[in-house]
């Protein structure tokens, strides 16, 4: 029951990606709904993304790019945040979701409902 998750942000003054990995979860609906949300949640409250950088890199929630590749999850993920068009997508797999500019917790929920079916 291990996942990965990539965390990719893009904007006009930061481009780049970290990474989570976790023993919690193994299906990206589970991802979405527990990990994905709360960063997500997280990107939308803070006015600037070096603060939502910050408070995540600080708190150690991230893992090494070497510790990443050497994972063997059940299930890989991807969280992508343009930051400019405050767009958000999900992905699992093969199946990606378009989650939009402000999402809240319950459209999420619903989102990772779908994501089991």
């Amino acid at each position: 029951m291990t996942y990965t998750l990539t965390i990719v942000i893009e904007s006009y003054e930061f481009s780049g990606e970290f990474y989570l990995v976790g023993d919690e979860y193994d299906t990206g609906e589970q991802v979405l709904r527990h990990v994905a949300s709360d960063h997500i949640l997280a990107m939308k409250q803070r006015p600037h993304v070096g603060e939502y950088l910050l408070e995540t890199l600080q708190d150690g929630k991230n893992a090494s790019k070497s510790g990443y590749k050497q994972a063997d999850p059940d299930v890989a993920c991807g969280l992508h945040f343009d930051v400019d068009h405050q767009q958000f997508r999900f992905w699992v797999g093969d199946h990606t979701v378009e989650i939009g500019r402000q999402p809240t917790k319950n459209e999420l929920r619903s989102i990772a409902d779908d994501l089991s079916v």
